[in-house]
């Protein structure tokens, strides 16, 4: 995330006409500072990231989000929280109905993506960070890689995973050739997080997506300020956001020093299994779902439902009433 946010600053500040390039430089290694800025000690704030997979930079409306987060960032614990929203969650998105969230980014953008989230999940989101997941590789490379635990069940998909990002991205990463915990490179790394077929199926693939921003975003807090702007300047056609200059400034201003120490999927109780021949993860109950989401985010903050939700979750109950699925 530090890594997508210092993006959002280079594409903001460095590009605009109205200093010569080195001063440019000068003012936001400057605003990276985090000596610059107060220290911000209470209250929290939320914002999603949204991952696209797209050869083509289409990172808008038409693009599905094959990867939903919702960060929270604790300004008294100095904590960064981050929840996955399975892309087949079976939700109701504004003028469309019930329909997988995944399709919410695609009918349109961004704004109803968040618009979904807040509708399903009682959410007050309006910031947002979209990132075409195909650019993490050069990311991870440019950080010097990252370590991951892999499993044997992984190791026997993660090699087609390697071979087809190769042939795409003309790379010649190696195989993978036993599990255990390993150095990888950014096409590794994001094979890694493309894998689906092992158990737990999407939602494991989740949290492995989880798993890769973690290692990135803890890894990043090491790099100097000038390998950041070298990174982030090959990041500025993947990245769309609705943040201002200003805000970005201050995110980066203490994000360094907060810690990202656990992450989880949602709906954590679900049923699985296809609709009309689709496949869908039906989350039972959605209020249910939404307050476990709300406990985990927000520390256990008292948390009632709202009508509106318990309307579209008691909608979703025709559909499923008993979860098939658990998850931790």
């Amino acid at each position: 995330m530090i890594i997508i946010v210092c993006a959002v600053t280079v594409k903001l500040l460095l590009f605009t006409d109205n200093k010569n390039a080195e001063q440019k430089e000068e003012d936001l290694k400057e605003a990276m500072s985090t000596e610059q800025h107060p220290e911000i000690t209470e209250g929290s704030e939320t914002f999603a990231i949204f991952g696209v997979d797209s050869q083509s930079n289409q990172i808008g409306k038409g693009t599905r989000s094959d990867s939903i987060m919702v960060a929270n960032v604790n300004h008294e614990t100095k904590e960064i929280k981050v929840a996955s929203i399975y892309r087949d969650t079976y939700v109701d998105i504004d003028g469309h109905g019930l329909d997988k969230i995944t399709h919410a980014h695609s009918y349109g953008g961004p704004v109803l993506a968040m618009d979904t989230l807040n509708r399903n999940f009682d959410l007050d989101i309006d910031k947002y960070i979209t990132v075409n997941f195909g650019n993490v590789a050069e990311v991870v490379d440019d950080i010097g890689g990252i370590e991951l635990d892999i499993t044997s069940s992984e190791v026997k998909y993660i090699n087609k995973y390697i071979d087809e990002i190769n042939k795409v991205d003309k790379t010649n990463s190696a195989h993978i050739t036993a599990a255990g915990t390993q150095k990888v490179d950014g096409t590794q790394a994001v094979a890694y997080s493309r894998i689906r077929y092992t158990a737990g199926g999407d939602y494991k693939r989740a949290e492995r997506q989880r798993t890769v921003l973690f290692k990135i975003f803890e890894a990043a807090k090491k790099q100097s300020t000038a390998k950041l702007l070298k990174i982030v300047d090959k990041m500025m056609g993947q990245i769309g956001t609705n943040y201002s200059s200003g805000e970005v400034i201050e995110v980066l201003s203490y994000l360094a020093k907060y810690n990202m120490e656990e992450t989880k999927g949602f709906p954590n109780k679900l049923w699985g299994g296809t609709i009309g021949g689709t496949w869908y993860a039906v989350p039972v109950t959605l209020e249910s779902n939404a307050e476990a989401l709300h406990k985990y985010l927000f520390d256990g903050d008292a948390y009632e439902p709202s009508n509106r939700v318990k309307e579209i979750s008691s909608e979703i109950e025709q559909v499923a009433s008993t979860p098939n699925e658990e998850l931790e």
